[in-house]
């Protein structure tokens, strides 16, 4: 049997005055370590570009990088020099959409994982540091302990009630999108770590970085589990 192949969307950014793509090594090493191919996605202007690039593969990961604009979800920008560029916004939003609607596996990390949420009407916590006094530590690597709803598709992936996971986000998920629901929180501050999809069969966000935990029993479960979602896909669609 042929590996699937899963599309990889890649940070869009300006570095010395021209725009380019980046991605950390990790995010391919974990997707081919679980046994996939990974493909470094383009940028896309609509659904209908969206659609054809992912004719081409069984499954869809989006990655991390700056902040949505929160004109998104309606509100005003409070850190307006961290917004992310947006081609980047307007490119995840419309292969989330579309993956979305072929009921293709989805694995949105960190800012993907909030992609996922704003791309179908949910909101975002623009600063946890003003937002939510007293929480934990969510920046540059801190770890910390999440809990994890039992029931959900995360919870069958990783198969532990609690885990010990990274962060290096300043945002989180506010108001959760229609459709979604919470698979795991943080403890003990509460905030939320991961979202699904309760009609989709994978269909995932988590707000820590697998990738930075390659060697993690919770990384390969989760990996392991998003790959094996893919597998057949294409014939099915």
């Amino acid at each position: 049997m042929s590996k699937p192949l899963v599309g990889i969307c890649p940070n869009f950014k300006e570095v010395g005055g021209r725009n380019g793509y980046f991605l950390h090594p990790n995010y391919a090493a974990i997707v081919s370590g679980s046994g996939a191919i990974p493909v470094l996605l383009p940028l896309v202007g609509n659904r209908q570009e969206a659609r054809e690039v992912l004719e081409r593969v069984e499954g869809l990961m989006l990655t991390g990088g700056a902040d949505i604009d929160p004109g998104h979800y309606g509100q005003a920008a409070r850190h307006p020099d961290m917004i992310a560029p947006r081609e980047r916004t307007e490119s995840d939003f419309a292969y989330a959409r579309e993956a979305k609607d072929r009921g293709m596996p989805v694995l949105g990390i960190c800012l993907g994982a909030q992609s996922l949420n704003v791309a179908f009407g949910g909101s975002l916590l623009q600063h946890i540091p003003d937002d939510v006094p007293g929480a934990l530590e969510h920046r540059d690597g801190a770890e910390h302990s999440i809990r994890i709803e039992p029931g959900t598709v995360l919870a069958r992936a990783l198969g532990v009630e609690s885990a010990t996971v990274n962060s290096y986000h300043h945002q989180g998920i506010g108001d959760v999108a229609p459709g979604f629901r919470i698979s795991a929180r943080s403890h003990p501050d509460g905030l939320v770590e991961a979202i699904e999809r309760a009609d989709h069969p994978f269909f995932l966000g988590v707000h820590w970085h697998p990738e930075r935990l390659e060697a993690s029993d919770t990384t390969r479960r989760l990996l392991r589990a998003f790959v094996d979602a893919t597998r057949g896909v294409r014939s099915a669609v």
